[in-house]
């Protein structure tokens, strides 16, 4: 994918609409950039306007431009693409809310909802929801997003899938179960709460599969996203000045072992899951590659009290924004 895709999906998403936070850049925007050129209909849930406005030109520039060199092979030929954007600034609960208000308003029915925005702090940095900032962005406000989008998914009866992107990192990541329950953690690491986060998040599509037993045609999966992205993250507000010899390290051996891939590479593996018919009825699947088998998250990922800690306490946290129809539908859990 990038320059041209480097394989074609069938069918093409033909009058999908697809929810993609942080679809602006990044792996995001390679995702919903191909996806928009195979013709569905995007939606991007960005952090400002100025954001969204930006990501959509430069999408359209390069759609110009693979069809006036005639690079057709795998997209859809039309006039315009079919993306729009939307704020949804996952640092503030208030402003994913009022995403969610949005859509609902629109009478849309979501197709694929991709939960890709994420975000990395060197130093502990508290949200105005008093949420600590990865914890925030990585998990608790996709949470949010999901448990809203779940009742109109389900009700709709229409096969959706939603898929979480994750990270190999979250291998390193041993259960804090202070940072799950308040996100806050006792001696605080900035690579130790994004690994984390990561976790939650397998974790949470493993608590996710056990409602969707219920709902046949929903299915949750899990991507790697290829790359350390929190390395690519220096100019966010939330991010500290530099980063770790950590990082460093893993970077570097990623690097050598040819796992450090490109944005269009790891955005090749999430429109796999995201699109891919062969994949339907493939619920809580993780995958490091496009056209490959489900793989095994860690142990820790993987242990049932720790998702059902989780799960309870993050119930608990968001319970002030989840309306009777969540909280419904959370509890078939």
């Amino acid at each position: 994918m990038g320059g041209s895709a480097s394989h074609a999906i069938s069918p093409l998403p033909v009058g999908k609409n697809i929810i993609i936070t942080g679809g602006n850049t990044g792996i995001g925007y390679e995702t919903a950039k191909n996806i928009a050129m195979m013709g569905g209909n995007v939606i991007l849930a960005v952090r400002t306007e100025e954001r969204g406005k930006s990501a959509i030109a430069k999408m359209e520039a390069e759609y110009e431009e693979r069809k006036s060199k005639g690079d057709l092979y795998g997209i859809l030929e039309k006039e315009k693409l079919d993306v729009q954007y939307q704020v949804c600034d996952l640092t503030s609960l208030k402003s994913v809310m009022q995403f969610i208000g949005w859509f609902k308003s629109t009478g849309l029915v979501c197709d694929v909802l991709i939960c890709n925005a994420c975000t990395y702090s060197l130093k502990e940095a508290f949200t105005d929801d008093k949420w600590e900032a990865t914890y925030q962005v990585n998990y608790i406000a996709h949470f949010l997003l999901i448990s809203h989008f779940l009742p109109l998914i389900c009700q709709a009866g229409n096969e959706c899938r939603i898929v979480i992107i994750t990270s190999e990192i979250h291998q390193h990541a041993v259960f804090d179960v202070e940072y799950a329950a308040s996100s806050k953690m006792k001696d605080y690491s900035g690579y130790d709460a994004y690994a984390n986060c990561k976790l939650f998040q397998i974790m949470m599509m493993y608590s996710l599969d056990k409602i969707l037993e219920h709902h046949p045609k929903v299915d949750v999966l899990c991507v790697d996203r290829g790359k350390l992205d929190a390395l690519a993250f220096p100019n966010d507000p939330h991010s500290g000045e530099g980063f770790n010899c950590h990082f460093c390290c893993l970077k570097c051996c990623a690097a050598i072992r040819g796992k450090l891939k490109q944005d269009a590479d790891g955005a090749e593996t999430t429109v796999y899951a995201a699109l891919d018919p062969h994949l339907a009825g493939l619920s809580r699947g993780y995958f490091l590659r496009p056209r490959d088998k489900a793989r095994f998250p860690s142990r820790e990922a993987r242990n049932k009290d720790y998702q059902e800690y989780l799960w309870k306490h993050t119930i608990e946290n968001l319970n002030e924004y989840l309306d009777a129809d969540c909280l419904k539908i959370l509890a078939e859990h």
